[in-house]
């Protein structure tokens, strides 16, 4: 054996020579336990802030049902690709990719025909108010958990992932805000609300690499 081979041989133990062959985590378990996580924890805050005073009354409005139903939807997929993308091999996933897209262009169609027709409403003069400042509430612990499940994976697409992440997250959080924020006019239900979110997903956008990398 040369030097040559050896050096390779030296370079490939001192690389991997303590590395241990582990089984992988599904990442359907993985996606499963998140979502049920978010869901039982944006139950829980929207228990403890307090529902919103006519929410039996919202509950009856087809338009309001059908907004969160969408929400639900788009979060749920959103959470599936997520964690579908953690794996190197993602290839075969790809095409359900444009579910959760197709979902969240409905809601935009949705948001900007009520915006059309309906205007922006009235906006609260303060916009640090409950409702908005809730968002921090609603956000912490999902963002954290979804953080630490898909870091377990080695996704090869960190920028697709941390967006589909935090569509997901935003979604399930707004679905809290509508429960107990009792504004429903375009202004306050997408504008006000949503916009924490689009923070954090740029955010999220520029800090994909360094959060998601091998």
């Amino acid at each position: 054996m040369t030097n040559k081979d050896d050096e390779i041989n030296k370079t490939i133990h001192n690389l991997c020579g303590e590395l241990k062959p582990m089984g992988c985590f599904n990442p359907n378990w993985r996606a499963a336990l998140w979502i049920i996580l978010v869901l039982t924890y944006t139950v829980a805050v929207a228990t403890t802030i307090g529902f919103r005073e006519n929410i039996a009354h919202a509950m009856n409005r087809g338009e309001f049902v059908f907004e969160l139903l969408l929400a639900f939807g788009t979060g749920i997929t959103a959470g599936l690709v997520t964690f579908w993308l953690t794996i190197p091999d993602c290839e075969r996933y790809k095409k359900f990719i444009a579910v959760p897209v197709t979902l969240l262009a409905v809601q935009l169609v949705w948001m900007f025909d009520r915006l059309y027709f309906e205007g922006m409403g009235d906006i609260r003069e303060n916009w640090l108010s409950h409702c908005w400042m809730n968002t921090a509430l609603y956000t912490t612990v999902p963002i954290f958990a979804v953080v630490l499940l898909v870091k377990k994976g080695a996704t090869v697409m960190p920028c697709a992932l941390a967006s589909f992440a935090v569509l997901s997250v935003s979604e399930f959080n707004w679905i809290g805000m509508r429960l107990v924020c009792p504004k429903d006019n375009v202004g306050e239900a997408y504008f006000l609300n949503f916009l924490p979110y689009v923070v954090i997903g740029l955010l999220a956008g520029f800090l994909a690499k360094k959060l998601f990398r091998w």
